[in-house]
């Protein structure tokens, strides 16, 4: 049997390619699905579900406004001028913050009062901002008992204090779970549940990320116990300390990051928690400070990869860390970082690298096959 088609059914199938075709491809392009949840964020005074929470993160990333001093004092420094460091982080195009804390909150009342600013100037600029706890004794000494119940204090210290903020400030529980406590994922349900337990006792609807054990791999998302009231995301990453699997060696794999989102995607779909993706580096920087391991070239295909996957999925993701793309001394993006931030950011025309196997290149190939052979199918006897 031949199927004949008339000259207007095959430019009506031609258009719907098309608007198929566009709904996915504009994850790509810097008027992406992330640039969206920016424009249209809410303003924090209804609670926000999970589901809808990840799609307003958008594109983010780590702060040491509260841990490195030197970052610190320059923060506040600033603000003593009148100066928002927060808003330069807006203007670049960041939609979250991921505010690293290191401080003892549940003692240190000036610690409080500092990341109370930086709250209010975050949600000032219009930013996301996400409360994270590095929790060093937690990671080192996971049995100790004193340990856990002072976690769980630091956390309900929080909890009052910001009780009642915009419903655009979450809760990070862990940085990581790096170190010993990789290896606890019991002791990381049982502090999770106390402090989630406490949380929805005092702030119901507040949004809260917790990780997995393993050194936050997805590979051990399946090992989390936790309810899901609608208002709980996970936190995940790779890669954090850049393209490395040693820290100097300045390798990535494609298969690897694909084989992780695949993970995560498939625990989203079994438990109904979305995840986020919380921290990864574009290069490695084995002695601190700014200057990097990786060559540029190897750092921009690292990066046009890792957002290829996480754009193609619509997965929110934060990248690490601030002192590494920005000079707080001087309020100025750093110019080597340009290209990088511009992939991160999807700005500027900068569109990541394509798989050929990918849905809409294979939509485009149709298209353009079509296009080229019906004129001449139309003077043919077929």
């Amino acid at each position: 049997m031949i199927l004949t088609i008339n000259h207007h059914g095959v430019w009506i199938i031609l258009v719907l390619l098309l608007v198929v075709d566009i709904s996915m491809f504009g994850v790509y392009s810097s008027h992406s699905v992330f640039s969206n949840a920016r424009i249209e964020s809410l303003n924090g005074t209804e609670p926000i579900n999970a589901t809808e929470y990840q799609k307003l993160m958008g594109i983010g990333i780590n702060v040491d406004w509260m841990t490195f001093k030197k970052v610190n004092t320059q923060y506040f420094q600033w603000r003593e001028q009148g100066v928002h460091v927060p808003s330069y982080f807006k203007e670049r195009g960041f939609s979250n913050v991921r505010i690293r804390v290191n401080q003892d909150l549940t003692t240190n009342q000036t610690a409080m009062e500092q990341l109370t600013d930086i709250v209010n100037d975050c949600l000032d600029a219009g930013l996301y901002p996400i409360i994270t706890n590095v929790a060093d004794d937690l990671r080192d000494y996971p049995t100790n008992i004193s340990v856990q119940q002072h976690f769980v204090k630091w956390w309900e210290t929080v909890i009052d204090h910001f009780k009642g903020y915009s419903y655009n400030l979450s809760y990070d529980l862990l940085i990581e779970s790096s170190h010993e406590i990789k290896n606890y994922p019991d002791v990381l349900n049982k502090v999770y549940y106390e402090i989630i337990h406490y949380l929805r006792q005092e702030d119901p609807y507040r949004i809260v990320f917790v990780t997995p054990a393993g050194g936050s791999k997805p590979d051990y998302l399946q090992d989390l116990n936790v309810t899901n009231n609608g208002y709980i995301l996970a936190e995940w990453h790779i890669y954090a300390g850049g393209p490395s699997e040693s820290g100097t060696d300045c390798v990535y794999s494609k298969s690897y990051i694909n084989q992780t989102l695949s993970t995560a995607l498939s625990w989203t779909k079994e438990t109904g928690i979305p995840t986020w993706q919380g921290a990864w580096r574009s290069n490695c920087y084995p002695n601190g400070g700014t200057d990097a391991e990786c060559n540029m070239s190897l750092e921009i295909n690292f990066t046009k990869a890792m957002v290829s996957a996480y754009a193609g999925a619509n997965l929110p993701y934060d990248v690490n860390a601030d002192t590494k793309f920005f000079d707080i001394s001087n309020l100025t993006w750093y110019k080597l970082q340009e290209e990088a931030l511009d992939i991160i950011l999807q700005q500027n025309g900068a569109v990541p690298e394509f798989s050929m196997d990918s849905p809409w290149v294979i939509l485009v190939i149709i298209i353009l096959i079509i296009a080229v052979v019906y004129p001449r199918s139309k003077n043919s006897n077929f």
